[in-house]
């Protein structure tokens, strides 16, 4: 019996700190001009039109097999660009064939309103990517 308490708590507890996570899996799919298409989901604080990108990342694999920062837009102090779900974030990058990828955008109503920050992010390359809807 007290196996199945243990297990039913921590099933319990865990479920509820992943609701309040601010982590969430970004969407990517292939543009028509072979480039990707990052997008978010529909969410409680992007569905309403407040949310802006305060930060917006591209990584790429390099050669020693770590992820190294090759791209970055950062509205940190001056977030403008309003984030629509399902919408392409602006990624004035050109990505290449046969390379790994990570892209990570950060989005808030205002850099001070951390309660309303996520964090999505998505690991892909080109030739894995499915066409845009």
């Amino acid at each position: 019996m007290k196996k199945l308490m243990l297990i039913a708590w921590s099933l319990l507890l865990s479920g509820c700190m992943v609701d309040n996570s601010p982590y969430r899996a970004a969407d990517i799919s292939l543009s028509a001009n072979g480039q990707p298409c990052v997008t978010v989901s529909k969410d409680s604080l992007t569905s309403d039109g407040k949310s802006k990108l305060l930060v917006l990342r591209v990584s790429e694999r390099a050669p020693d097999n770590n992820m190294k920062q090759v791209w970055e837009r950062d509205d940190m102090s001056n977030p403008t660009l309003t984030v629509i779900p399902d919408r392409c974030l602006p990624v004035d990058y050109h990505f290449e064939k046969g390379k790994e990828y990570s892209v990570t955008a950060i989005t808030a109503f205002s850099a001070s309103e951390v309660g309303t920050k996520r964090i999505w992010s998505a690991g892909f390359n080109l030739e894995n990517l499915a066409p845009k809807r």
